[in-house]
């Protein structure tokens, strides 16, 4: 079926559909909707996307044609319309967000969803954040069940649990990515750069990395260390890699280690630490950088401690931006205070989720990152398990 794919730009996801059922008629499908990117900012708040038949657009413009030739209304009368009801809209939207305590007293659209901003608090999101996945959900669940046809009147009848459950997790797990291990043959060496700042857990991480695939997975691999800034950075590494009988290496330059790569091209995996780049070092990253961005076998993982808060998080990704990270490692998952904020600080970084870590034994606390594990401590089905466990 062909169909026509449409973006709208507005300051309430309400807005976005009053003007695509105007546009395209009322089998238009709502298909996503996600906060703008800050470079259309000025758009409007949110990006709502809708899909329509190409069939179904043709008929509700034959519609809208036919009322005019009837004389129901000039295109000048429904254009004024319109605009007053989205002046309207965007002042009721004002009044409501200025006037409410988020999640507290709001109307729901669907019966059944009054418990999620609550349990999405307690997971630890930002009031801000958990009320934009409760009207996304809401809205989303909304759509659906016009679309479904309900007699008309979507929103009457309670959903169970069930429902709002998956609801939630899928309106959770549609705002951050991962990326699942590559098992897929190479002709070359798989080349897996670790990056970030001190402390978060590069090297532990690597030797986790190395064990897992060197050892238990019995592939060839070399281990590279270019942290040379710190007195006695490599020497950790080399004494683990020693004790696991892996080969090792201490790489100086970023010449040197596209002429290590060369010599060990041979080798599935290649696994290379970094020194952990504070703020007024990011110069000291410059030929690092560059080898990175000439190097297309370079797969770039930025470290993080799941502890951060996603402001700090955010200042130290765009710091180390000029490396090019194309996957997120989140360590210290055994320290992170609540689900919601690790799920907060993925989404808020958006780059796709690797490998997650939440202990120093090595090589047992890593684990390839997956949206059903991270969203496990949302359902609702686990709580209601839990509670009846005790």
């Amino acid at each position: 079926m062909s169909m026509r794919i449409k973006s709208y730009f507005a300051d309430s996801v309400q807005e976005a559909i009053e003007r695509a059922r105007l546009e395209l008629g009322p089998d238009a499908m709502l298909l996503n909707s996600k906060k703008t990117e800050a470079e259309l900012r000025n758009l409007g708040e949110f990006e709502v996307v809708f899909g329509v038949s190409k069939a179904a657009e043709r008929e509700a413009r034959q519609e809208v044609k036919t009322s005019a030739r009837a004389g129901e209304a000039s295109s000048a009368l429904v254009q004024e319309i319109a605009e007053l009801r989205k002046q309207v809209e965007t002042i009721k939207h004002s009044v409501t967000t200025q006037s409410r305590v988020p999640g507290v007293g709001r109307k729901q659209l669907i019966p059944g969803t009054e418990d999620v901003y609550a349990r999405l608090a307690a997971a630890g999101f930002s009031q801000e954040l958990a009320q934009e996945i409760v009207d996304c959900m809401e809205l989303r669940l909304y759509s659906e069940a016009r679309n479904a046809g309900r007699d008309g009147k979507p929103g009457e009848q309670r959903l169970s649990w069930q429902a709002v459950d998956a609801a939630l997790i899928e309106e959770v797990e549609a705002r951050f990515t991962v990326a699942p291990e590559e098992n897929a043959p190479r002709t070359n060496a798989r080349v897996i750069v670790l990056v970030g700042p001190a402390g978060a857990g590069k090297t532990t991480t690597l030797m986790k990395l190395a064990l897992r695939w060197g050892v238990s997975g019995r592939s060839p691999l070399q281990i590279l260390s270019a942290d040379t800034l710190r007195v006695g950075g490599c020497e950790q590494l080399a004494a683990y890699a020693r004790i696991a009988g892996l080969p090792f290496d201490r790489i100086e330059t970023a010449a040197a280690l596209d002429s290590a790569l060369e010599e060990y091209r041979q080798k599935k995996l290649i696994l290379v630490d970094t020194p952990g780049f504070g703020a007024a070092e990011m110069e000291d990253a410059a030929d690092l950088a560059a080898f990175i961005k000439a190097e297309r076998r370079v797969e770039v993982h930025l470290v993080l401690p799941a502890t951060l808060q996603s402001d700090a998080a955010a200042g130290i990704a765009e710091r180390f931006s000029i490396l090019n990270p194309s996957k997120l490692v989140l360590t210290h998952m055994d320290e992170a205070a609540k689900a919601g904020a690790v799920l907060e600080l993925a989404m808020r970084l958006r780059l796709p989720l690797s490998y997650l870590t939440d202990g120093q034994q090595i090589p047992e606390d890593l684990e390839v990152a997956s949206k059903a594990a991270l969203t496990e401590g949302l359902r609702q089905r686990a709580r209601i398990a839990a509670v009846s466990a005790a």
